[in-house]
């Protein structure tokens, strides 16, 4: 499944104090290397993903929606439509995309939550193309690789939790596997073997070779072989 969104991003909005550098105006964001999507309050980010499932599709998924509908309020919202944009789940003017449908559906939702993970995460990804299915220590690992901060700072945790979000819908998704090459080029309906042999059958170059085999009786009458080889020529290559 290959649903990749290219779109304006759009900075997410920080509701922590622990999501600015010392100095920095409130509401600004640190700029991380590998420009991993995150919010601090990434276990409302959880809830709502749960409960867009089972609500119905918005025209708009701003915060009025989060509020009257899924029930998730206040400064803790404010980062959710922003993140689903980054994840390819809504449109730059909120409406929800093709992905969001599909995430929506039990049928697609693990194949939907892992594309809109690569979206978000690519560098996570081209990283290991199965990050979805490693342990929590090794995803952790990954991203203090890619940002270069310390273990203990609380954007990683921010940035795992995130992540994780989305994985636990993903975690299951079914990889497509591509068709063997090989079987793709040699394989033909039955109809097209059965075809391809009435026309070599027909044409004049095909030629078929048979071996027969006698088994001649012990005689030392000439008379008997002259008989046998007679019956041969007549009946057999006239």
């Amino acid at each position: 499944m290959a649903e990749k969104v290219n779109q304006k991003e759009e900075p997410l909005p920080a509701t922590n104090p622990s999501d600015q550098s010392p100095g920095e105006k409130k509401g600004t964001r640190r700029e991380i290397p590998g420009n991993l999507p995150y919010t601090p309050t990434h276990g409302r980010l959880s809830e709502a993903l749960k409960s867009l499932v089972e609500a119905e599709r918005p025209q708009q998924f701003n915060e009025s929606f989060l509020d009257s509908v899924l029930k998730i309020r206040g400064g803790s919202a404010r980062p959710i439509p922003p993140l689903l944009k980054r994840m390819g789940l809504l449109n730059s003017d909120n409406s929800p995309t093709e992905l969001y449908s599909k995430f929506k559906s039990g049928s697609t939702r693990s194949e939907a939550a892992l594309v809109a993970l690569k979206n978000g995460f690519s560098e996570i990804f081209r990283r290991n193309e199965y990050a979805h299915r490693l342990p929590d220590d090794r995803i952790k690992e990954l991203i203090i690789e890619i940002t270069g901060l310390h273990k203990s700072d609380p954007i990683v945790g921010a940035i795992f939790g995130t992540f994780n979000a989305f994985n636990e819908f993903a975690r299951s998704a079914k990889e497509i596997k591509p068709q063997d090459p090989v079987r793709e080029q040699t394989a033909k309906p039955d109809d097209q073997v059965r075809t391809e042999s009435k026309s070599l059958r027909d044409s004049p170059e095909f030629n078929l070779v048979t071996t027969i085999n006698f088994v001649l009786p012990e005689t030392t009458d000439v008379q008997v072989y002259n008989a046998i080889f007679r019956s041969i020529r007549e009946n057999l290559f006239s």
